[in-house]
């Protein structure tokens, strides 16, 4: 296929569907120093007609040429959308979108699972099973080469991405044992900007709560399908390959704080070799070398560290008298979990440096 940059030489129009929700609002913010990309029109139904700081008073002065549209309007000015609306709610525009010849990045679930899969959790019929095998799974990192000339990428989750990168690592090498333990803890912007009970101020303000614990979140099988995958065929993926999938328990948790995903992963490897804090770092800084948005470090991660970034750190640990692997990441979910990878998977798709309009370095306090 090429890259579009290579067949235009030009800025790529780019259209973004879901602009009012939280990822959209990290996209916008990305896209205005964006050197490869022209805003050629945002969705929001709430917002239609209205200007950017309307909805995003923060971006007030970077897209003064520009309104809300409807999504026809925005599909048919782009050439590559990225749609950050809810799974189910875009399907049928994602598609029409990729009928229609233009490329896609999809920040909703619905292109990350097999159609039975999907089906099996998310508890609906797949509309249009017939574009999965066409799509890849946006993870980067473990699938860049498929990427660069997708004409669908489905980007990960936030929970998945923490989760499948701290953990690839052993599953590349052999030693991710058959159960896995995954406990993630999640800032309230993973659930939305939608008000719910759940996630009011008074219910939320110094609280820490479970929630869908024990095989019930969504999210367990995108990081058992990653990981399969990557335990299978180890650094050379596909992405629909057969997979040699492991069993996740994934329990998450919401803590009262904005941005934000610690995840950390417990595993017994299938190893008899003796492993050390040192062997395991030395694994893990060989299997991200390069890798220019994930930060292998000897200390532990913390959520501030990563906060306003599009960048995940990483650590892990071995304890000597249960033999288990604890492997522990840290992220934003709004950036490396949904806006910042997507654009990451949309520069690969443009020929650019991945990097281009992304966030390295988190803000603190």
């Amino acid at each position: 296929m090429g890259t579009m940059l290579g067949m235009t030489m030009d800025r790529v129009k780019v259209g973004i569907l879901g602009a009012s929700g939280y990822g959209g609002a990290d996209l916008l913010r990305r896209f205005a120093k964006h050197p490869h990309v022209t805003l050629s029109g945002i969705g929001s139904r709430q917002y239609e007609g209205q200007r950017v700081d309307a909805c995003w008073p923060q971006l007030a002065g970077a897209f003064s040429d520009l309104t809300f549209q409807d999504s026809d309007a925005v599909i048919d000015g782009c050439d590559v959308l990225v749609s950050a609306a809810p799974h189910g709610s875009a399907t049928d525009l994602v598609v029409k979108a990729i009928e229609a010849g233009k490329r896609v990045v999809d920040l909703s679930a619905d292109f990350r699972l097999a159609p039975e899969d999907f089906e099996r959790w998310y508890g609906a019929t797949h509309p249009h099973p017939q574009h999965y095998p066409g799509s890849v799974y946006g993870l980067v990192e473990l699938h860049r080469d498929e990427i660069r000339d997708a004409t669908l990428v489905a980007n990960p989750g936030c929970y998945p991405t923490a989760s499948a990168l701290a953990l690839a690592p052993l599953a590349a090498c052999g030693w991710l044992g058959r159960d896995v333990i995954v406990s993630a803890a999640s800032g309230v912007s993973g659930a939305g900007r939608s008000v719910s009970l759940g996630t009011h101020y008074s219910e939320l303000n110094e609280n820490y709560k479970a929630y869908k614990i024990a095989g019930t979140h969504r999210h367990t099988a995108e990081i058992e399908t990653t990981l399969g995958r990557v335990r299978a065929q180890g650094r050379h993926l596909t992405t629909h390959g057969d997979a040699d999938t492991p069993l996740v328990s994934f329990n998450p948790h919401l803590v009262p704080m904005s941005r934000g995903i610690l995840a950390t992963c417990y595993t017994r490897p299938d190893t008899d070799k003796t492993l050390s804090d040192a062997r395991l770092l030395e694994l893990y800084k060989e299997f991200y070398d390069g890798e220019a948005l994930i930060t292998v470090q000897d200390d532990l991660p913390q959520t501030k560290a990563t906060y306003g970034s599009d960048r995940v750190i990483i650590s892990v640990r071995f304890d000597e008298r249960t033999g288990m692997v604890v492997a522990l990441a840290a992220e934003d979910n709004l950036g490396k979990g949904a806006a910042g990878q997507a654009i990451q998977n949309l520069n690969l798709m443009l020929g650019v440096d991945e990097g281009v309009g992304l966030e390295p370095y988190g803000v603190w306090p």
